[in-house]
């Protein structure tokens, strides 16, 4: 017996005593078993902070079902609970047929009656928010279909009829930040009516700090009539970068989300991708491509940007009338993106108007008007479509 209590003893002290010994034991944990582990001791604590410093990857997943919604959310659970990451933004995309049906969840709050706590009943965004960290940044839209990449990187779908979501995962990265902020377009739209004057000012709703370098706004309107004026304001205003989005049907947006201290719903959610080290590229794929090939030769624009492919995502924003009732084969456009950028995961939806333009630098190369504000304006492309797709590209280094 004396033996045994000396073994304990022992290896009680090499588990508090050798940190090397520590982190190798405990970086093949998901981070919510690292973040239980961290309050075990204050050199476990100091091991998980290093373990969980060392992991930058972005994460994403693609979960479609036809029937069985409440199997989907068990999915969805199990893959948070197993995220290699601890995300600080997750970005849902999601098909209106599954968020427009409620999910059966068991009850949080306990009664005297046990009838009573049976279950609850929410959609699938607030159950997304729920089973997340409370300090992970929550933004979700719904539309007709989903575009989204398995987390294996085996293929990417474009999913027009199933219910279906993809995410994305992101953890913190130095040098990298996300603001979102939300608008009321009915509130400019009746301050330009009585003015006759296109008045949006965009530092009335950003929420992004002055000193962070914006790269790139993706932009989400659930109303069929959006000012123009509010996207040529944002491009005009932070100068070089890219604006692409679309109308959705949804926005499902938590109010940790919205800048506006009303009640009242957002009808349009603006998401900024800030930093020094991103890299940002989109391309428009017009109304008139018909064929993969031709597909393939829109992206390759994209592809001769050079981008580092490591830590790079991209999003797809499609018209409803494309997709397979376009081309009459399913994933044409998504599987000319994957033969081009087989290790990016590509992520987005179809929805009923696109907004983006061609904007295609050089790695390496420095633009020539990296600023905001400048004298001299730079020349404002078309930014609203009709049945065509929008890819945006993002690479950090």
């Amino acid at each position: 017996m004396a033996e045994d209590e000396a073994d304990v003893n022992f290896q009680g002290y090499v588990l508090t005593n050798f940190p090397t010994i520590i982190e190798k034991i405990l970086r093949n944990l998901p981070f919510r078993c690292l973040n239980s582990c961290a309050r075990v001791c204050r050199v476990w604590e100091y091991a998980v902070k290093a373990i969980k410093a060392r992991r930058k990857s972005v994460c994403w997943t693609t979960l479609e079902t036809n029937n069985n919604v409440e199997a989907l959310a068990e999915e969805i659970k199990e893959y948070i609970e197993q995220l290699w990451i601890e995300p600080m933004q997750c970005l849902t995309f999601c098909s209106t047929n599954l968020f427009e049906e409620p999910i059966k969840v068991p009850g949080m709050h306990t009664r005297r009656c046990p009838r009573a706590t049976k279950c609850e009943r929410m959609d699938i965004g607030n159950f997304i928010k729920r089973a997340l960290p409370k300090h992970c940044s929550y933004l979700a839209i719904s539309a007709d279909g989903v575009v989204g990449t398995k987390s294996d990187l085996s293929k990417t779908v474009e999913i027009e009829s199933e219910k279906a979501l993809s995410c994305l995962m992101l953890p913190k990265i130095e040098d990298f930040d996300l603001y979102s902020f939300t608008v009321d377009i009915y509130r400019y739209a009746n301050r330009m009516e009585e003015t006759n004057f296109g008045s949006f000012s965009v530092d009335e709703v950003s929420t992004v700090p002055k000193d962070k370098k914006v790269k790139a706004i993706l932009f989400f309107c659930d109303e069929p009539f959006c000012p123009p004026e509010i996207g040529y304001s944002l491009l005009q205003h932070y100068g070089d970068i890219v604006v692409a989005g679309g109308n959705v049907d949804n926005l499902i947006c938590p109010q940790k989300c919205s800048n506006d201290p009303r009640d009242s719903l957002p009808s349009l959610m603006c998401i900024a991708f800030c930093g020094e080290r991103l890299h940002v590229a989109s391309a428009v794929i017009r109304e008139e491509v018909t064929s993969q090939a031709e597909v393939e030769k829109a992206l390759k624009t994209l592809k001769d940007c050079n981008f580092p492919e490591q830590r790079s995502f991209a999003f797809m924003f499609a018209c409803i009338g494309r997709g397979q009732h376009h081309y009459n084969i399913a994933n044409v456009e998504s599987d000319a993106f994957k033969k081009l950028f087989p290790k990016t995961p590509l992520l987005g939806f179809f929805g009923n108007g696109e907004v983006g333009f061609n904007y295609l630098p050089k790695f390496g190369k420095v633009s020539e008007n990296n600023g905001s504000n400048t004298d001299r304006p730079r020349p404002l492309p078309k930014l609203y479509h009709a049945y065509t797709t929008i890819f945006c590209l993002m690479a950090l280094e």
